[in-house]
């Protein structure tokens, strides 16, 4: 070979494209396994958290299709309709059993009681999705950030606190709980909730969850069924309360309702204060009633019976007459001005 020639490009070819393949393979072979199994474990916390999610959902869409939206919201209606015209009528000494009513009139008045706890949960909502969009933010805008832990840890003690509350609440109350509206459901609506959430805006700041997606999935399903319990505990105070004071409202009014003036063939027993008497000719065209009295107020015609008031009727002074509605008794309705 002469000095300054150049080797053939033949035999350096090989040896260059062999050593970049000999380095390349294992590369080659290794990069799509570690590819694979991270892919695969991805897909399976993936698969793991969707099938959670479709549990969930598939439970829920269950149970709404098995109980129907309408059965449910009519039992509701009738429920908190008994509630409050329990609480109504029991003001003036009146069992509900007695008056007869029908899941009719329930109804109706449950649609009247609705509105409250109805106004209070929209309310509450608004609430929580406010209060989440401003977490939302805070994490977003600073993540990480020890402002997020002191945040986390006080929904985390806030709840705790709520919990607490509602524990005192249930085990120790006095005899007025079923009536006043107290703090104890509301505290256990939204005190495991809290914690609940407050954990999961810790788990967010730190860029992975506290505990794995069963337990957490447990826990807030956990939470959600002790605020349904809470609410509708809360919203069975706030029917009893609005019963109640509708009571007192239509102690407040009796004067204003139409008078009742009863005829009746026995004497009664126990007139109350505000009502008079006076004897009647027998001698007339109905000889059989001899008695008339007059002064009443109609509290409530139901179940073949009338439930007589005075106008002037007070609790714990006055009674309730409760007299048959049929052909024993004569009645006349005068209007007042």
């Amino acid at each position: 070979m002469a000095p300054g020639q150049k080797a053939p490009p033949e035999q350096e070819t090989p040896r260059e494209q062999e050593t970049p393949r000999e380095q390349e393979t294992p590369r080659e072979q290794e990069t799509p396994r570690g590819r694979e199994t991270a892919d695969g474990q991805e897909a399976a916390d993936g698969e793991e958290a969707a099938s959670g999610q479709e549990a969930i959902s598939a439970r829920v869409r269950k149970l709404a299709e098995a109980i129907g939206p309408t059965t449910l919201a009519t039992a509701l209606l009738i429920y908190f309709g008994y509630v409050a015209t329990r609480a109504r009528y029991d003001y003036f000494g009146i069992s509900l059993e007695m008056t007869g009513l029908s899941n009719q009139s329930l109804l109706l008045d449950g649609l009247e009681v609705v509105y409250v706890p109805a106004a209070l949960i929209g309310l509450g909502t608004l609430l929580v999705v406010g209060l989440h969009a401003v977490v939302s933010w805070q994490l977003a805008r600073r993540p990480g950030d020890v402002t997020n832990t002191f945040l986390a840890a006080g929904l985390v003690l806030a709840g705790a606190l709520l919990v607490g509350r509602a524990m005192i609440g249930m085990f120790l109350h006095d005899s007025s709980t079923s009536i006043l509206i107290n703090p104890t459901p509301f505290a256990l609506a939204f005190g495991p909730a809290t914690v609940a959430y407050g954990i999961h805006v810790l788990g967010k700041n730190r860029g992975r969850p506290l505990m794995s997606p069963r337990l957490a999935r447990n826990g807030a399903l956990s939470a959600l069924g002790l605020a349904v319990a809470g609410l509708f505990w809360a919203s069975t105070q706030i029917a009893w309360a609005y019963g109640n004071g509708l009571g007192e409202e239509d102690a407040q009014r009796l004067q204003k309702r139409a008078e009742v003036i009863l005829d009746v063939k026995e004497p009664l027993q126990g007139v109350p204060t505000g009502v008079t008497h006076a004897p009647l000719n027998t001698t007339g065209k109905d000889p059989n009633f001899a008695h008339r009295y007059r002064g009443f107020r109609l509290l409530l015609a139901s179940g073949g019976r009338l439930f007589l008031v005075s106008p002037k009727w007070q609790l714990g002074r006055d009674q309730t007459i409760v007299v048959p509605y049929d052909n024993s008794i004569r009645i006349q309705l005068i209007p007042q001005p």
